[in-house]
């Protein structure tokens, strides 16, 4: 019973649903009844006067601490203005409950103390909401939500994609299940030494089957601090990937969910450092011959795919013009003009060994132009409220569209730097990374604008010489 009680507790949804709800039900009603109980008591309106006066100067506090966060990028990107007005709301309450507790004396004094904690948790719970960061309580707690994968049991590839769809047409597939496998597996570092984290891995019905084609692959990365599961818990892929498989004969990418970062609070820039490790070969070299020699996949460039969130979307545009015999396509949500972890002479003198020229490049733009040329696929999105990440965008895809790249841009209705961007961005551009996968015709890879989705015009950029971010 016990063990019950604590799979639910862990498994408890706290970006959605009823607990959201109810801490903030809790903790406002708990603010109307202690004020009740004050008039009450006392027997006169001034009572009132207390509570509002918290109520108010929580709100202002709360306001204008949040704008200077987002307005300054204290944490290095937008927090928008959803966030500004959740943690506003949030400390009008906290600070109401607190005068409450100040001004009061016994039962409604302690009553006032208690709730304290739990407006705070409301605030910080409806914060989360509108991130998406942390689904349940287990995310928060660091516990993963998904069992060991045995990649033992998986088939060897015995045909081609495109043998797979013929099949399809003309009959004779061999049975899928109706929905693919999330599961957790453990990626050794043989020539990174890099200390991972367990990767998630979702494998798509075709990839189940006990003929499976030689099916394309896609990285992806979380922002920081994040993990791993991030990717399916927070960001919900794999019911999106199954909504895919199933308009597609059971196809559609591998997608590994790696671990860039080694430690929550580590931002590792995605690149080899004495700092913290050889993060770069871990994905670029490590990953790549673990999938290959593991799962069935195809060994083609235009096959592979790298994306992330965040930091994660910023390692993507990084790794992704650097390795293009590695990854034919891009595809980043929220990401940065390039590494950042502190100021560009910190990050020079930590990582790079005091070399600004090893660091420059690690920046997309620079990677990119001394590319010259590129045939790869880029697919940028931002919530349409993260402006930061939408002026990255500005930047970024005209250099990539000016060297060859296939270029498309876009941003998401009514979200900014967070989970539910990322969701909706993954479904808008899967057909497209699909078409290029080979997955489905080229003409049904189209990524189409909609009530939520808005096209961004992007321009090659005029050839210059730059090094400016």
């Amino acid at each position: 019973m016990r063990a019950h009680w604590l799979r639910w507790l862990l498994a408890l949804d706290i970006a959605s649903g009823w607990a959201p709800a109810a801490l903030a039900v809790l903790a406002c009603a708990g603010v109307v009844s202690l004020t009740a109980a004050r008039i009450v008591i006392r027997r006169r309106v001034a009572a009132v006067i207390a509570p509002c006066v918290g109520l108010a100067g929580g709100f202002a506090v709360g306001f204008v601490v949040a704008w200077l966060l987002d307005r300054f990028t204290v944490f290095g990107v937008s927090l928008g203005m959803k966030v500004v007005w959740a943690a506003a709301i949030g400390t009008s309450v906290v600070g109401s409950l607190a005068a409450v507790a100040v001004a009061s004396s016994g039962i409604v004094r302690a009553i006032a103390a208690v709730m304290v904690p739990v407006g705070v948790l409301s605030c910080a719970v409806n914060i989360n909401a509108v991130y998406g960061e942390y689904p349940t309580v287990g995310s928060v707690l660091g516990v993963s939500a998904f069992s060991g994968l045995d990649v033992s049991e998986l088939h060897e590839a015995t045909m081609t994609v495109g043998q797979w769809r013929h099949l399809a047409k003309v009959g004779g597939l061999p049975a899928i299940p109706q929905r693919g496998k999330v599961g957790s597996v453990g990626i050794p570092a043989t020539k990174s030494g890099f200390r991972a984290r367990e990767a998630v891995v979702y494998l798509p019905p075709a990839a189940l089957s006990a003929r499976p084609p030689k099916l394309p692959v896609m990285l992806m990365l979380s922002g920081q601090p994040g993990s791993p599961d991030r990717t399916f818990l927070a960001g919900g892929l794999a019911d999106v990937l199954d909504a895919y498989a199933a308009r597609h004969h059971g196809l559609a990418p591998i997608v590994v969910s790696v671990d860039q970062l080694g430690n929550p609070l580590h931002n590792t820039l995605c690149v080899d450092s004495t700092k913290y490790g050889n993060v770069e070969t871990y994905l670029t070299q490590d990953v790549t011959d673990w999938a290959e020699s593991n799962l069935p996949v195809s060994h083609d460039a235009r096959q592979w795919a790298i994306g992330g969130f965040s930091q994660g979307g910023t390692c993507s545009v990084q790794l992704g013009p650097s390795h293009p015999e590695r990854y034919g396509s891009m595809f980043t949500v929220g990401s940065e003009l390039g590494p950042h972890n502190g100021s560009e002479q910190s990050m020079i003198r930590e990582f790079f060994n005091g070399d600004p020229a090893a660091y420059r490049r690690h920046v997309p733009i620079d990677i990119m132009r001394s590319r010259g040329h590129s045939n790869q696929l880029l697919i940028m999105a931002s919530g349409q409220l993260d402006t930061e990440s939408i002026r990255n965008i500005g930047a970024i895809a005209p250099v990539a569209k000016s060297i060859g790249m296939d270029v498309t841009a876009f941003t998401v209705a009514d979200t900014g730097h967070d989970w539910h961007a990322v969701r909706q961005a993954f479904e808008a551009g899967l057909g497209r990374l699909g078409a290029r996968m080979g997955l489905s015709d080229e003409s049904d890879g189209r990524i189409v604008a909609s009530a939520n989705i808005r096209i961004m015009a992007v321009t090659a950029a005029a050839h210059d010489t730059g090094r400016k971010q």
